[in-house]
């Protein structure tokens, strides 16, 4: 993945993810470019150690979801439909979105 940037400082996570998904492939590219075109200080940030891809805020350490490369799962926050929306329905999630404020 050549858009992920690796990041050594520490990040959080907000609160406790309170629910997982399982991604994989196209699905997860599809998933992290959507994110990314939500808001322009949205990044991608892989943490070398343990092994996640974080969704963060530029300039910010508290994380809007985790993804587990070793179980296939994006851990979250949020309602299935906004995060699971911005696979296949960007247009319609996009518009009031948490991750895009």
């Amino acid at each position: 993945m050549k858009h992920v940037k690796l990041f050594e400082q520490f990040i959080t996570e907000s609160g406790i993810f309170n629910t997982w998904t399982e991604l994989i492939g196209s699905d997860l590219r599809t998933f992290m470019s959507s994110y990314e075109k939500l808001h322009k200080d949205n990044q991608i940030i892989k943490d070398k150690k343990n092994e996640f891809i974080y969704g963060v805020r530029k300039g910010q350490k508290e994380a809007h979801w985790k993804y587990d490369e070793a179980e296939g799962q994006l851990h979250h926050s949020e309602k299935e439909r906004d995060v699971l929306g911005l696979i296949n329905f960007y247009n319609m999630v996009s518009k009031n979105h948490p991750w895009s404020k």
